[in-house]
Formats: structure tokens, C-alpha cells, sequence
């Protein structure tokens, strides 16, 4: 355990609406669309959204270790609604995580590369976040590459 004892983190109701709002974009990608990206190298639609809820789960499995079971993502996140379902399934994990004190007060140690990092929970929780808003960016981006108007989805 850290020294720091944390309270639960107030962002949540946020990022679940932030959530909410990255699932009400994926009805405005085209069917057609799912494997576009403005560049080759860079994720398409499809990838971006499996790529956000790989990253949840992977976080809670291996660095966290929560002991819950990681759904088969690359299987399915494949369609329109099975990237919104994994989409869902991978927030409702996260916000078990995020709802518990003590596992975001905890300290983990990750091993990457070789090179043993250690991070708190909320470090873990502000990462995910980060990198939600990071990708939810590239969906506004491309859309809009696109011409493709959509609503005004909230900015936490």
C-alpha cells in the first residue's frame, strides 16, 4: 500500500458521460468507413476503438490485476456494435477499479521492456484517462476529415 491513502476519484461521473458520448460516435462512422485512416501508418476507425478498450483491460489484467476475465477484443470489437459493446464492457471494469479507494491507493509495479515501473492506482486511473481523451480526439479528427458532421459530444 502507499503512504497516501486516496479518496475515490470525483472524475468519475465525467469520464462515464465521456464514455458514454465516445459510444454515440461510433453511429456516426460509416459502415464503409470503419478501416479508414488518413495515413497508413496511423490507426483506422476500427483500430482506434479496439486499440481504447485493448488498453483498459490490459491496464486492469496485467498491472492492476484484478482478476477479471479479458474478453477476446480483436474477435469482438470486429463490427459497429460489437466495438460499442467492448466499448462498454471495458468502462464497466473501469469504473469498478475507479470506485474502489483502496485499489487506487495501492501501488503496482509494471514491467516494461525490461525496466520495472512503479505507479499508484490513481496513476494508473490518470493514464487511462489521458489516453481515452487522446484517441477520442482522433475520432473528432477523423470525422471531420471526412466531412462527417456529429453532434457536440461534452469535453470532461
Amino acid at each position: 500500500m502507499a503512504e497516501d491513502t486516496f479518496p475515490p476519484l470525483d472524475i468519475t461521473q465525467t469520464w462515464r458521460r465521456m464514455n458514454d458520448g465516445l459510444v454515440t460516435l461510433v453511429d456516426y462512422i460509416p459502415e464503409d468507413q470503419l478501416d479508414w485512416s488518413p495515413k497508413p501508418e496511423l490507426y483506422n476507425f476500427r483500430g482506434i476503438l479496439i486499440h481504447i478498450a485493448m488498453a483498459r483491460h490490459n491496464s486492469l489484467a496485467n498491472v492492476i490485476q484484478d482478476g477479471e476475465q479479458t474478453p477476446d477484443l480483436l474477435r469482438e470489437g470486429q463490427t459497429r456494435e460489437g466495438a460499442k459493446g467492448q466499448l462498454r464492457l471495458s468502462w464497466e471494469r473501469l469504473e469498478r477499479f475507479l470506485s474502489n479507494p483502496e485499489k487506487l491507493s495501492t501501488e503496482y509495479t509494471e514491467s516494461i521492456e525490461g525496466d520495472e515501473w512503479r505507479h499508484t492506482g490513481h496513476w494508473v486511473a490518470y493514464h487511462l484517462l489521458e489516453h481515452d481523451i487522446h484517441h477520442r480526439a482522433d475520432i473528432f479528427h477523423y470525422l471531420a476529415l471526412l466531412g462527417i458532421e456529429h453532434p457536440e459530444i461534452g469535453t470532461p
